[in-house]
Order: structure tokens, then sequence, then C-alpha cells
């Protein structure tokens, strides 16, 4: 087999080639991920068009058969914290497995890591124990987190379930796009309680959320047509933003929402704000985007108290995601000697 890899630039790219790029997500999401929904062509090449994080550029690339697109991949290349990572994406249609491809476009990314600087490839979101892994594994890459992928199907569950009471001596609020300014600096501080989160073996560093951090992440999504919504619960006697939760709307996914972070600063724990929270955000979501069926969320396997939170609400977990990491220098002497 005569495997061709090349750059794939989103603007440029012809209809046919766009339509074989989604052909081969769509063949993979339905082999690995069946219980997972897919957007149709048109929303799949408005998210693919969008522009990339301001601060977590990303290279794309393609495999072709022929002139056929059979395999992609994209490493995408953070410039705040873990700038000695690149995280890595390799998808090809199933049928196509076990041929070389994804060994052919691995070799093909592995100048451009080194060209960034990067000493470590981190690949996110493999099935667990399926052919992703296998795959990894010979690749050189070790498995070092893991997560359960939780959906929220609205139309199957009793609403019932989201009127969650907020505790005596805390008040909700909510916005969409802009923290207020007011509380700002809180909302900041609030967020960073996500740093204790399991990662497992994981060299991933989390964001170290600062106002300015927030108002440049705010604005990246306004820039990307992303409506992002919060929900925080504050103390009042003490005017701390003692929990958040945010949900992020994508236009090309009109029938789908994603959960983003969620977190309860460590001295506020133990109240049920966790449930306050995300209970009013399904409250104040549903009725204002009825075309929402489905919100999905990622959670740490091991951490148990939000997979619980994420249940009570309606959430069912519906698969498994592994993280895995390796030495680039590594990978390359691996990929080289196939």
């Amino acid at each position: 087999m005569s495997v061709e890899i090349g750059l794939f630039d989103p603007l440029s790219a012809s209809d046919n080639d766009f339509a074989e790029h989604y052909g081969v997500m769509t063949a993979v999401m339905a082999l690995d991920f069946p219980d997972q929904s897919v957007p149709t062509l048109e929303g799949y090449v408005t998210l693919v068009c969008q522009p990339a994080v301001a601060t977590r550029p990303r290279e794309r690339w393609v495999a072709r058969d022929d002139g056929h697109i059979i395999g992609s991949c994209s490493a995408t290349y953070p410039e705040l914290e873990n700038r000695h990572l690149a995280s890595l994406h390799v998808a090809v249609t199933p049928t196509r497995r076990r041929q070389g491809t994804g060994t052919a476009l691995l070799r093909a990314m592995l100048p451009a890591l080194r060209a960034h600087g990067r000493t470590v490839a981190v690949g996110e979101n493999v099935k667990a124990d399926a052919s992703g892994e296998l795959w990894a594994t010979e690749m050189g890459f070790a498995r070092t987190h893991a997560y359960v992928r939780q959906t929220l199907n609205l139309p199957e569950v009793a609403p019932a379930l989201w009127q969650r009471r907020v505790p005596d001596g805390f008040r909700l609020e909510r916005w969409i796009g802009g923290a207020p300014d007011e509380l700002l600096e809180q909302y900041a501080r609030a967020r960073t309680a996500i740093l204790d989160a399991p990662i497992g073996d994981s060299s991933i560093e989390f964001e170290d959320w600062t106002p300015e951090r927030v108002r440049t992440h705010e604005a990246d999504l306004r820039a990307r047509n992303v409506e992002n919504r919060v929900v925080v619960a504050v103390h009042e006697s003490s005017g701390q933003v003692a929990g958040i939760t945010e949900i992020q709307l994508f236009a090309s996914r009109p029938d789908q929402a994603f959960q983003g972070d969620t977190a309860v600063a460590v001295d506020f724990r133990g109240h049920g704000l966790g449930l306050a929270v995300k209970g009013a955000m399904l409250r104040w979501l549903t009725p204002e985007r009825p075309a929402i069926a489905v919100v999905s969320t990622q959670t740490a396997y091991d951490n148990a108290h939000m997979i619980r939170i994420n249940h009570a609400l309606g959430y069912k977990t519906t698969a498994t995601l592994a993280e895995f990491e390796a030495e680039i220098a590594a990978v390359a002497k691996r990929v080289e000697s196939r």
C-alpha cells in the first residue's frame, strides 16, 4: 500500500476532501462510540473551520490512498501552560487499520512537534481497552489517566432531578459570555479549585486562572462563536464565589451542549453546591434552548464524587476514555524502527 501524507488546511479544502474527512470521523465514531451523536456534514465543516483557540495553535494532516482520504491527525501546541507537550489525535477509518496508516501519520507529525520545541506527546480521548490503545502502546505511549464520558439525554430525564436546594447562606448568580466585573476576581479564584481534580500520572498542568486569563478565555470563545453559560454560587457573608459550573454551546451542534468545568472551592465543599449549580444550569438551559437533546461531559475515572453528582442529575456513563503520554524522542525511535 502506498499512502501519501500531507497537510490539511480547512480553509482551502475542497468539498470532496471535507466529505472524505467527515467520512473518516463518522466511521471511527460508529465503531468506537456508537452511542455518541455526530454533527451533520455542514456542522462538521463549520466546527473544523473555526479558528483554533488563540493559545493553542493546531496543525492537521491527512493520509490518502489513491487520492482518497483514509485517515487524519492533528497536533495542538499549548502556548501558556504545558509548553513542553503537543496534544495529538490520530484517526484511521476502521477498514484501513492495522496497515501502517496511523504510523505513517505519526511519522509525518514528528518534525513539526520538534519544530515547536515539544518533548512530550499526549494522546487524549482514546477509547480505553480498544484498538486505539493497542496502537498507542505499540508506538511507545503509556496510559497515564482515564475519564468516563457521561451523557444526559434530556427527553428521557425527569426535570425534577434538577430541583436542587441552594444551601442556606449562598445565592446563585448566572451569566452568558462575560463574568460581571464585581465577581471577576472571585470567579477566577474559584476556577482554580479544579487544580486538585484527579489527574493520575498525567504531566498536564491545569490553567492558572487569573482575572486576565478569564477575560482572554471569554474573548476567545466569542471569537469562535461559542456561547458560554456560567452559574456560580456566592457565599453571602464573605462574597466569595464558592462553586462554579459552565456549559458551552456551539452553533454547529444545535442539538447538543457540552459541560465545561465544575468546581467547588475547598472551604465550601460538603454543602451540596455542585448539585445546586449544575441543577440550576439545567433549569436555565432547557427552556431557553429546547432544541438541545443531549448534554455531554467527561469526568476523571477516579473522581467518584463528581460521577455521583452527574448520575444524580440523570447522566449515564457511556464510555471510558484513556489518556496517553510518551517522550517524543522515544516515539521517534519506535516509529523509525517499523
